[in-house]
């Protein structure tokens, strides 16, 4: 999940042009090989949000990095979220002795 607010000057001109922004939202994920899933205005939040799939780690930092170079995001806020097989991989490896860590003590 991608949370991100518009600087005042941004919205003001996106109202008066009735530019969403979501066809630019998209083509940006996509051609970083990602798949923009949705993109919503938020009432009662302070900011608008993009739910973004299949994109590496490094791709999706350099669209949100370009996103910021543009000028017109504020602030932007990721959140990953997983799955519960992703959680079941992990408790595996966590629980498992491929991780080399001593705790303290």
């Amino acid at each position: 999940l991608t949370y991100f607010t518009y600087t005042d000057e941004a919205r003001l001109t996106n109202i008066k042009n009735g530019d969403t922004r979501e066809a630019a939202a998209k083509a940006a994920v996509e051609s970083a090989g990602g798949k923009l899933l949705g993109f919503y205005g938020l009432i009662g939040a302070d900011a608008d949000l993009m739910i973004i799939t299949d994109m590496e780690q490094t791709d999706y930092m350099g669209v949100i990095g370009k996103i910021l170079l543009g000028g017109a995001a504020a602030s932007i806020k990721t959140v990953t979220c997983y799955t519960g097989d992703q959680l079941e991989t992990a408790m595996a490896k966590a629980t498992g002795s491929s991780i080399d860590y001593k705790p303290a003590g």
